[in-house]
């Protein structure tokens, strides 16, 4: 089984730190992941707040490109609305041939409207943006050229660098509503899961998914199995990590509602987000639902961590996990503890699990 890194550059940390400083540390973690045996490193796509201090994915693995050796570089996600198809089909190209092939892609669509605001883009056309965007840059990736768009309505134009090989098993989609996972299927790329309850399945429909799959593409191409990314909090003491987990889950729960503004009246009613509705929160539920999150997710000694993973990836046939470390303003100092000891304990057994892997590497395009 896969298991990479990820950093959400998730700055809860008041002003004691200031942002170089923990940019800085974040990356240097990031970095010291592959000596411990991560496979990858994925990061985040955020604006306007100290939720994700993460504006360019690209930027961000490119720099980590220079710093390592072999580790896989994912975007968790590219928020495709956001961003104009061009320049994420040519970023991904050239950081795909200058890494030989590492480049991993998640795509989303986004639900701040702060974001969807203050980057100019009409939230009530996340799902024609995100469908439209997504299908332009996953032809380019493939042939080198890129062209049309309903929207979009972008000129025939050849991309270079040309593709180093192909991305097919290399594409996942953010799916956390019933109709992102039909988009998915039906655009052909894997289920990405990020930072869920570990709940049955995940909550994801993965029935739809393959019914659309094999609707859409018949038995041409195979479904990659799903990645699955979320917070962890792992310590030799039961009690002090879930103790700790609750500690820090409840300011990284209240830092998401902030930042995709769910205690607001209008939270879930822009157009294709109707879905998001019911997970509006009110305000007086806020600290109920933080302390909540903090009792749900992931925590124990080294064994429960296992027993945990091992159920969740037999439930959802996962091929790949990404943990988060560092999170709810953690001192730097646990970041690092929580991460040398799920690599010594955790890392070795779950890499051996075996699993349906998309990301082993095919020859380069021409070779």
């Amino acid at each position: 089984m896969h298991v990479g890194f990820a950093t959400g550059f998730q700055h809860q940390s008041g002003n004691d730190v200031n942002d170089t400083t923990f940019l800085k540390e974040d990356l240097d973690m990031a970095v010291e992941a592959e000596d411990l045996g991560f496979q990858s490193i994925w990061v985040t796509e955020h604006h306007f707040t100290n939720y994700s201090i993460s504006p360019s994915p690209f930027q961000s693995l490119a720099y980590l490109a220079g710093r390592t050796r072999h580790v896989k570089l994912g975007t968790q996600v590219v928020v495709l609305p956001w961003n104009d198809p061009v320049r994420v089909a040519e970023q991904a190209l050239w950081l795909d041939n200058v890494t030989e092939g590492r480049l991993v892609l998640g795509f989303g669509r986004g639900l701040g409207k702060n974001e969807y605001d203050g980057l100019r883009v009409d939230i009530n056309q996340t799902r024609e943006l995100y469908r439209e965007h997504a299908e332009l840059i996953i032809e380019a990736l493939e042939t080198g050229v890129i062209e049309g768009g309903e929207i979009t309505k972008q000129p025939r134009r050849e991309l270079r660098p040309r593709p180093y090989r192909s991305f097919e098993g290399r594409i996942f989609g953010s799916a956390g509503s019933p109709q992102s996972v039909r988009t998915v299927a039906e655009l052909g790329i894997g289920i990405m899961i990020i930072n869920p309850e570990p709940r049955s399945n995940l909550g994801v429909d993965f029935d739809t998914y393959h019914k659309v799959w094999d609707a859409t593409h018949g038995e041409s191409k195979k479904a990659p199995a799903p990645l699955l990314s979320g917070t962890i909090f792992v310590d030799e003491s039961s009690d002090r990590a879930k103790e700790l987990s609750r500690e820090y889950h409840r300011v990284n729960f209240r830092a998401a509602v902030r930042n995709y503004g769910m205690d607001q009246a209008d939270f879930g009613t822009t157009k294709g987000n109707e879905f998001y509705q019911g997970m509006r929160i009110s305000p007086e539920k806020i600290d109920e639902m933080a302390d909540n999150m903090g009792t749900v997710m992931p925590a124990g000694n080294p064994t429960e961590i296992l027993e945990i993973l091992d159920r969740l990836k037999q439930e959802s046939n996962l091929q790949g996990f990404f943990p988060h470390f560092h999170f709810g303003g953690m001192p730097r100092e646990e970041a690092r503890r929580n991460m040398n000891l799920f690599a010594d304990k955790c890392l070795p057994e779950i890499k051996s699990w075996p699993a349906d892997s998309s990301l082993d590497e095919p020859a380069p395009v021409g070779a």
